[in-house]
């Protein structure tokens, strides 16, 4: 339709993720293009709400993350574990329609506001922030188109009936319902080479990073001061494009192991290193830090909101105790000086399981006689009780809560300063949700390093190895003294399985292990998900015994998952990956 001076100003309400009955929302095609208002600052808000549907995704991240072997949900059962998986039965069939909706109002912006040469701010007296604004807002739709298409291709991904690696329908442009009834899926590869180019667009006119104030008679740090924190940024675009070369690479992906997949993703990964400063330490672990520089593309924070405290925290802390971590997630966890906890010389002791452990273990988690937040021996809190009896454990301090594993989750909450006897039980400090992190990106290039070129070698052209990298992780975790590290390293893939072991902990409930164990082919050897009960003896010492808390079971074809039913049904043309 002619745009008659107006722009869009509204977005449309949250989606239901149940199905449709067309394609695309009737309100989101139609109304938005109907309802405009005068020119200025509020046209570029239908960008602005796309934000939303990827912030504060804590507890979307958690649902995904019972899927695995880390952790179940304390009230429930978990669905879907046991290969009840199917086109009508996929927890992650939204993706699709939230995705082509945030597609449709980036070509809206672009079509309708961007592309009419619209102001920002009509005055003359502002022109260079005028300019610089609507630069920054154009790289910010390609980068957010480019982040729907890489969710699409992440969940959606997956051979077709003939063995070709399918990817999502890649759109255009503004298209009608019966346009979008009649389109098919375009290859994995130029699925890959369109989020690419997007990728590189949003390089070429947004910030790297955001920082410094604002000053407009100087022409200083125009639209790209660090208030601006939050938004989609030059190195953000930087670490997606290094995100979908790992994952492009991966064996679900890449069958027939090009070894110049795996070398790409290394130099992307490497590429985000050296626009960050290069090889550097990562900062230590807080979750209210609003200015971790390790926190590449954060979103913007949730100051007024304690539902991680109220549904997190043990019962004693007076939490609901709702996510459990698993005995699978607890073993992963070294001990003190990095050695796994079955290897001759560990120093893990069966009969005091969560002594001198990693340093992750005791900010990640809530276990029997925890009382820190960060470490294993200072004071916050009195003592977490998850024996048989105890007040944490179920039925104890509340009635109908607590524990299935004899765990709870800590991580997104350590630092946190509460008193529990106050009314006001919970704090409301900032929590900041990291869509893309440092830490991510220096196991994407130990990976990729290691796939490539082996633990120990710095490829040419490159400055670093993969060990090199993967040390930087876990000398933040204490393990300064790493002989684990330098045994491994003789051989790609004890590597490897090592490498798999730091990103199941360090990026434990962010959603990403479902994903990892999909695109390593590991889906199916996945454990099923065990927990501890634990019985207190007359002399005040513990016994542990090891629980079948869930069974796991997934078949080959769940490397893939299932394209929506709904849509299948609308649109003939869509081909379903292979074995649903």
């Amino acid at each position: 339709m002619k745009l008659t001076n107006k722009i869009l100003t509204t977005i449309i309400l949250v989606l239901s993720i149940t199905g449709c009955s067309s394609f695309l929302d009737e309100e989101l095609q139609y109304t938005h293009e109907e309802e405009v208002l005068e020119s200025g600052i509020r046209s570029r808000g239908i960008l602005d709400d796309i934000y939303t549907d990827y912030s504060f995704r804590y507890f979307t991240d958690f649902g995904i993350e019972y899927l695995t072997d880390n952790g179940v949900l304390n009230s429930s059962e978990t669905n879907l574990v046991t290969n009840n998986w199917g086109p009508t039965n996929n927890p992650l069939s939204y993706v699709w329609q939230q995705s082509y909706n945030n597609i449709r109002v980036v070509y809206q912006y672009i079509e309708l506001v961007h592309n009419s040469g619209l102001p920002y701010l009509p005055s003359e007296a502002s022109a260079d922030l005028n300019d610089a604004v609507i630069q920054r807002y154009y790289g910010e739709a390609h980068f957010l188109k480019a982040w729907a298409q890489w969710e699409l291709l992440k969940v959606f991904g997956g051979p077709g009936e003939d063995g070709t690696m399918l990817g999502f329908p890649i759109i255009d442009g503004i298209l009608e319902n019966e346009d979008y009834a009649s389109i098919s899926r375009n290859t994995f590869q130029e699925c890959v080479d369109q989020i690419m180019a997007d990728l590189d667009v949003a390089i070429e006119n947004l910030p790297l990073i955001y920082s410094g104030t604002e000053n407009i008679e100087a022409g200083i740090n125009l639209g790209t001061a660090a208030n601006e924190t939050g938004r989609a940024s030059g190195l953000a675009a930087y670490a997606l494009k290094a995100k979908l070369a790992l994952f492009a690479a991966s064996p679900a992906f890449n069958p027939n192991n090009d070894i110049t997949k795996w070398e790409l993703a290394a130099t992307l990964a490497s590429e985000v290193i050296e626009q960050n400063g290069g090889l550097k330490s990562l900062q230590a672990y807080d979750f209210d830090r609003e200015n971790n520089p390790d926190h590449i593309w954060r979103m913007r924070n949730s100051r007024q909101n304690n539902s991680l405290e109220l549904r997190l925290y043990p019962p004693t802390l007076y939490g609901q105790g709702e996510v459990n971590p698993s005995q699978n997630l607890i073993d992963a966890f070294p001990d003190s000086n990095g050695y796994p906890i079955d290897n001759a010389s560990s120093a893990y002791n069966e009969a005091s399981p969560y002594a001198s452990r990693d340093d992750r273990f005791y900010k990640f988690i809530f276990y029997n006689g925890d009382r820190c937040f960060t470490s294993e021996t200072c004071s916050d809190y009195n003592p977490i009780e998850t024996f048989q009896g105890g007040q944490d454990n179920f039925g104890g301090f509340i009635p109908n809560e607590g524990t299935r594993t004899g765990y709870y989750l800590k991580k997104f909450l350590n630092n946190l300063n509460f008193d529990p006897s106050e009314e006001d039980r919970v704090t409301t400090l900032p929590k900041v949700y990291v869509q893309l992190g440092l830490t991510d990106i220096y196991l994407s290039y130990a990976e990729a390093a290691n796939e490539a070129y082996g633990p120990e070698i710095i490829p040419a052209g490159l400055n670093f190895s993969a060990k090199d990298v993967l040390s930087r992780v876990r000398s933040r975790a204490g393990i300064n003294t790493d002989n684990y590290l330098n045994e491994v390293s003789a051989s790609q893939s004890d590597f490897r399985a090592l490498l798999k072991n730091e990103r199941r902990i360090e990026l434990c409930f962010t959603g990403e292990r479902f994903h990892d164990l999909r695109r390593w082919k590991d889906i199916t050897n996945i454990e099923d998900l065990e927990g501890v009960q634990i019985s207190k003896n007359s002399d005040d010492t513990f016994t542990y015994n090891t629980i079948e808390v869930e069974r796991r079971s997934f078949e080959t074809k769940n490397y893939y998952l299932p394209l929506p039913y709904d849509e299948l049904q609308l649109n003939k043309n869509l081909e379903q990956n292979q074995g649903w």
